[in-house]
């Protein structure tokens, strides 16, 4: 068996989204980049109208036109596609390589790399940042520089015995799509960096809203769970007792007249009152202890231990320390409850030996709970579904400013818990 200190699937899951789901939020960002960079092209090419219609070059049947119009078609299906693909990486890695080769055609009817539209080379270095990453980003500026020097020798001017200042200019613009590239490669890391991040604090916020909601499911059940039990103890402590005084009630009203078989059942009548109120006071303290409000934690861990120790299956030694006799606080309910729950669990789950209780302070700031036990231990990362001790127990401990810790172990290593909460007097 597992011990139930390994009580929280919630606490202790590890913070890891199965991989369907990891590739949806990749797909989803690929797609709203592509959705971006539809504009982006759009209103470049706008731009090249103006450009173009400034630069001099009039409308009609020419290669700078004829590239263009193929440019407005391939942006309107880009447009359109991007809102109606199912498969959006197919048509990113498309318009990766379309988008320089359209720039490259442009320039190449425009003045070839000294083309006033060569900087929109730049354009697609950052889109693929955007869509991608680092080795894309390097990718695409290698591919960049490949249509660059198609460029370069298609024009006769740089064809055959080019001059220095030609080739100067082609390493210029070498340098700058490498700059380019390297400048998308970091922005690609950067951006991928903080999405991590980003999606790094989204699993947290959602492991500790399911942490929430699994503490309020089971609060509910333990609330359902002790009233239960209390309806239980009632009604076999209570309902015989209360049949005895009925019954006895109504023999010494129906006929009863000898005084002295009265006096007998009235003494009757006394002993099961009496034990009546024994029961009540019991199931009181089952409930709250009332050397808990009276004498504070240590003497009620003190007469809980005593008393468990009779009844446990397994040796238990207890180490409080004297120190702590007269310290009170507004955790000792907390810390009786912690205590109550891990010695429950033990009995359980643990199937252990020996076991032992230490209370100490920890300097002059922190009281120190342990308990310890030699039993079976458990594996932190495989822990069954449906358990909750670990989870309850954990909530205690900090809704109360401290912290719990746990050391655990398969095989009979056994099991040490931990609380530590600061020394607040009360």
């Amino acid at each position: 068996m597992t011990s139930l200190w390994s009580a929280s699937p919630d606490v202790l899951r590890l913070n890891r989204e199965p991989l369907w789901v990891e590739a949806g939020q990749d797909e989803h960002r690929l797609r709203r980049a592509e959705k971006d960079i539809r504009w982006l092209r759009n209103i470049g090419l706008v731009g090249w109208f103006i450009v173009l219609r400034g630069h001099g070059y009039e409308l009609g049947l020419t290669p700078v036109w004829a590239v263009y119009a193929a440019g407005v078609s391939y942006a309107s299906w880009a447009h359109y596609q991007a809102e109606r693909t199912r498969n959006i990486r197919r048509l990113a890695v498309a318009t990766t390589f379309s988008d320089p080769v359209l720039a490259g055609l442009i320039c190449l009817v425009t003045g070839g790399i000294d083309s006033i539209l060569y900087p929109f080379f730049y354009f697609t270095q950052m889109s693929v940042a955007i869509r991608f990453g680092v080795w894309e980003s390097i990718g695409i500026a290698g591919f960049n520089c490949f249509l660059t020097v198609l460029i370069f020798f298609a024009e006769p001017l740089y064809s055959g015995d080019a001059g220095r200042a030609t080739y100067l200019l082609l390493a210029t613009k070498f340098f700058l799509l490498g700059f380019a590239g390297f400048m998308g490669a970091i922005l690609a890391e950067w951006a991928r960096e903080h999405a991590s991040l980003i999606l790094e604090h989204a699993r947290t916020l959602r492991d500790s809203g399911d942490r929430y909601q699994a503490v309020l499911r089971r609060f509910a059940q333990v609330q359902e769970e002790e009233r239960r039990n209390i309806s239980s103890e009632l009604h076999d402590r209570m309902s015989g007792h209360l049949f005895g005084l009925r019954q006895g009630i109504e023999q010494c009203q129906g006929g009863l007249d000898d005084r002295k078989a009265l006096r007998e059942k009235l003494g009757e009548l006394e002993v099961t009152v009496r034990a009546c109120t024994h029961d009540v006071r019991s199931i009181m303290n089952e409930l709250r202890p009332t050397v808990l409000d009276e004498l504070g934690f240590f003497e009620a861990a003190s007469e809980h231990l005593a008393r468990h120790s009779e009844i446990a299956a397994y040796r238990l030694s207890c180490r409080i320390d004297t120190r702590l006799r007269d310290w009170r606080s507004r955790q000792d309910a907390m810390l009786f409850r912690l205590l109550q729950e891990a010695l429950l669990n033990i009995q359980k789950h643990a199937q252990a030996s020996s076991v032992e209780v230490v209370l100490e302070p920890q300097g002059k700031d922190e009281v120190l709970l342990s308990i310890a036990d030699d039993g079976l231990g458990f594996d932190p990362d495989k822990v069954p579904i449906g358990h909750y001790g670990l989870m309850t127990m954990r909530e205690r401990a900090e809704a109360a400013g401290g912290r719990l810790s746990v050391e655990a172990g398969n095989g009979r290593r056994g099991t040490r818990i931990e609380v530590r909460l600061p020394r607040t007097e009360s």
